[in-house]
Formats: C-alpha cells, structure tokens, sequence
C-alpha cells in the first residue's frame, strides 16, 4: 500500500509538472492529497523580476522549506532579470543549494545581465553526478557574460550529462574543451556568443569520442576539432564573422558521413564550399546556407539526395540553379533582389519566398514571381517593403502593361502571405502594388501587419477598409473577385465574417489575420 500511494504522489507530480506554473498551483486545492503533492513537487521554475513574476523573498523562502525538509529537486528552472548586484547575488546563493544536490536532473537558468556587474555560478554544477540536462542562457546585448567556472580545469563528475546549450557565457577554452572530453554520453550540444577566457585569440573547440553525439550547433568564431561523432545527424556551425570554413585538419570525413541536416552561416563562399558539402556530407536531406560571406551572382547546386534546401542572401543573387530529384521543399530569403530561379529535376512541393524590396518596384518584379509561383504545388510569401525611395511614384507599374505581359491566370496556389512596411506613410492611399499582386495570385490567408515605424498604419486592412467595405469607386479588379473575407484581430480571436462591425479591427495598429475566398 504504501508503494501505491507513493506511485499517486508521483503521478500527480508528473502531472504538475506539464502544467504552466500558475495551472499546476491551482491543483493544489483539489484535495490535502494534491495540496502534499504541489508542496513538495521536484520540479521548480522562477520567474524573477518582470511585472507579475515572483519576488527574491518567495524564492528564497520556498528553497529554505525545501532545505529544511530535505525534499528532493530533480529540475531547476530559473529566468530572472538582474537589474542589480543585490538580485545576482541571490541567484548565486540560490544555484549553489539547487547545484549540492544528488537529486539534480535538469538544470535551466536565463538570465538578462542589466545591472549586476558580476555572475558567476557554482563549481559544484559539474559535480551532479545524476545531471542530464544544462542549460544556460545571458540575453543578447549585454556586457557581463555568466561566468561558468572560475577555475581552467574544473573538477567534473556530470557523466551522464546528456545535453549541454550554453549561451552568452563567459569560459576558459581549457574548461570548455574538459566538459566536452569528460561528458562522453552528450547527445546534444549547443554553443553560441561564448566569450573565451583567451589571451591568443584562437580558440579551437575539440568535439571528439562522442559516440552518442546526435546534434551539434556551434554559433561563434571558432575553429572545430571534430572525430569520431559516428552518430552525429544534426550539424550546425556559424561564423558570427563571415570568413572562410574553419575545420580544424583532424575533422574526419567519417565523422560527418552521417549528417542528414547540415546548417551553415557565414562559412560558404564559393563553389569550393559546395563541393566540400557534397563530398564530406553523402547523405545530406536537408540544408541551410546562411550565405553571409558569398561571392557570387549566381547559385548552382546539384545533390541527389537533397529533400529540404533553404538559402539566405545577403546580397545581389541573380541566378539560382538547383538539380536535386528529390528536393520537395525550398526556402529563399533575400534583399532587394528575386533570382531567377531554376529547377531542372525536382519534384517541389513548396516554396517559401521571404523577400525584402525597397522601392520602386516595377512590372518586372511581378512578371518574375509569377513564374516563381509555378515551380512548386503550394507557395508562401514574406513581403517586407522599406520606402527608400525619394521618389513621388515609388511603386512605378502600369497595370495594364502588366495585364498584357501576363501569360497565365493569377495563381491559386500560395498558402500564406505576410506583409509588412517600414517606414512608409502613403501607400494605402493608392494600391498599384496590391492591384499589381492579386493579378499575379490570389492568396488563401493574409498575416498583415502594421508598419513598423508608423504603427498606426496598417496598409492592408486600409486597403480592405477601402475598397471592401466601402467599395470606393477604383480601377481595382481583384475586390470583384473576392466571394467572402474572414477577419480576425490577434491575439487568438476567432473568426469573423467582415463586416461594418468589423470596421475598427481594420483601423487598429496591430497584426490582423484574413482569409480570403476567391471566386
């Protein structure tokens, strides 16, 4: 009986722990047998410092009951706002008791380093000998950095350490290389903005003898030593700095023979580059290029395995050329410019275009996506306009020209459109763009948001306000197309048929939903 009784115990536990905090403290009233459970629950989150979060005082008296009454604490997960040495200084003392105890599983700490001028948390971190998970995380932007060890070569005894994501934190290279050769049953490791306690300014990171390694993301300047990782599957390494790709001359091509998702930034330059992927990477599925650092007009690739290939440029691509039989799903994100795209053997299911244009634009631009549209079954659009144009006519298009230009119906087949401005106060008073848009497709569903530097202007519920509801008189076509528009204001309303009761949606400053049903 008594083993039963501790089998409820823990099931309510198991249950709490799946609830937001505030869901799992209410079933506290449920029964004196709820009440136990929520009172000596293994799983602690603290949320400090930010508007109805707790209180320094509620943590530090809800960690001296769990010390006095010795109750285990197999999960700690703490996210504070450090706005002063006071508040840094309890979340050391809080850590050093969460750290000394055999029961520690998981760890998770976030932090945001505003005011405190020092953090450091404890050596006895990496003595949990049960400690599977860590988890530790400085927000961007900040001059301190989580100092993790104060010693070079840390005594470590976390061998069954299974996942390690350190962010923003402050390390000697020394130590973070001895975490990685002591911790061999790792299968997830995520690096990024680590700060090296340095004083030569080359910092190589040895990943080796890691036979359970499954995932491993690196985002920072650093060479990589990489062998025998016989598991690895899930590869992702990005320069902060573009520059050339920095594998270490031990990298292994055995080691990465089993890469099927393989992330790269700031490191791809050349067609050299693409060669390198395609012989040290054989049965690579799916591939990410952050192409920070690319030196070409022009994109050719060719993969027989290839299924997912997303491509992100940061400046003037003008050709992009895939043949890859299997490729199912492409994602291009780009300045400026739409490349021409070309796929020779492909059987594309989707294509997801993210495009940043700056004014003007012209018939041109919408002749080109139009055939972008074609290239797969289903398409999703990401528009985002920034009005550099000193121009009185930025969107110069004649909606007749391109009525004639155009070989084929508006297409049917595109998903979801987003659509964004910046800086730009006069282009819901005329609508060439939108004219010129729905005479190329006709969207399912519309994300459109306000503009990000007026926000009190959102183009498109303008727009529908005007040529929808009211049905001013304009040489627009694509209104008389529409069967029926469902509207709904975010956050997670509900759907609504658009009507004059909707009229103030369409006049808010926030992010609104449509879906639009064409005839």
């Amino acid at each position: 009986m008594r083993r039963e009784v501790e089998d409820v115990v823990e099931l309510m536990h198991c249950i709490q722990a799946r609830l937001a905090v505030k869901e799992a403290a209410r079933t506290s009233v449920l029964s004196k047998s709820w009440l136990h459970a929520w009172s000596t629950i293994p799983t602690l989150r603290f949320y400090v410092g930010r508007g109805k979060s707790m209180k320094l005082v509620d943590v530090d008296h809800t960690l001296i009951r769990y010390l006095r009454d010795n109750i285990p604490i197999e999960s700690f997960e703490l996210k504070m706002d450090m706005r002063n040495q006071e508040s840094a200084s309890h979340a050391e003392k809080w850590i050093g008791f969460v750290a000394t105890k055999t029961s520690l599983k998981e760890f998770s700490l976030s932090v945001y380093l505003k005011g405190a001028s020092s953090f450091t948390l404890p050596d006895e971190l990496l003595l949990g000998e049960n400690l599977t998970k860590i988890r530790v995380g400085a927000s961007w932007g900040t001059d301190i950095s989580v100092r993790m060890t104060t010693s070079h070569h840390p005594v470590i005894k976390c061998v069954s350490l299974r996942e390690l994501h350190l962010a923003g934190v402050h390390i000697s290279e020394e130590a973070l290389n001895d975490i990685l050769s002591s911790c061999s049953s790792l299968e997830k490791i995520r690096l990024s903005n680590i700060d090296f306690d340095s004083c030569e300014g080359f910092k190589t990171i040895k990943v080796i003898n890691l036979l359970r390694l499954y995932e491993l993301s690196i985002t920072l300047d650093a060479a990589l030593e990489i062998s025998n990782v016989p598991n690895l599957a899930v590869f992702s390494y990005d320069l902060l700095r573009s520059g050339q790709l920095r594998f270490s001359a031990n990298v292994h091509s055995l080691s990465l023979s089993n890469v099927t998702q393989l992330m790269l930034g700031g490191v791809v330059r050349d067609n050299v580059c693409l060669d390198m992927i395609k012989s040290r990477f054989p049965f690579l599925e799916s591939l990410t290029l952050d192409m920070k650092s690319w030196m070409l007009g022009s994109f050719h690739f060719t993969c027989a395995s290839i299924k997912i290939l997303s491509l992100t440029s940061h400046k003037k691509l003008f050709d992009v050329q895939v043949c890859a039989p299997k490729l199912l799903f492409f994602s291009f994100s780009g300045d400026s410019i739409l490349p021409n795209l070309l796929f020779p053997v492909s059987s594309l299911r989707q294509i997801k275009l993210s495009l940043s244009l700056d004014l003007p634009l012209d018939a041109s631009f919408f002749l080109k996506l139009r055939e972008a549209l074609m290239l797969s079954r289903k398409c999703d659009l990401c528009i985002s306009i920034t009005n550099n144009s000193d121009s009185s006519m930025p969107l110069d298009i004649d909606i007749d020209e391109l009525r004639r230009r155009l070989l084929f119906p508006p297409a049917m087949n595109v998903q979801e459109l987003e659509f964004e401005t910046d800086e730009d106060e006069c282009l819901w008073e005329r609508s060439p763009f939108f004219d010129s848009f729905f005479e190329i497709c006709h969207p399912k569903h519309i994300y459109a948001r306000p503009d990000r530097h007026y926000r009190h202007n959102n183009h498109f519920c303008r727009l529908m306000l005007r040529e929808v509801l009211e049905k001013k008189k304009t040489t627009a076509i694509w209104p008389h197309r529409l069967q029926h528009v469902l509207i709904r204001p975010l956050p997670h309303k509900k759907w609504r048929t658009l009507t004059n009761s909707q009229r103030t949606f369409l006049q808010a400053s926030t992010p609104v939903d449509f879906k639009l049903k064409w005839r």
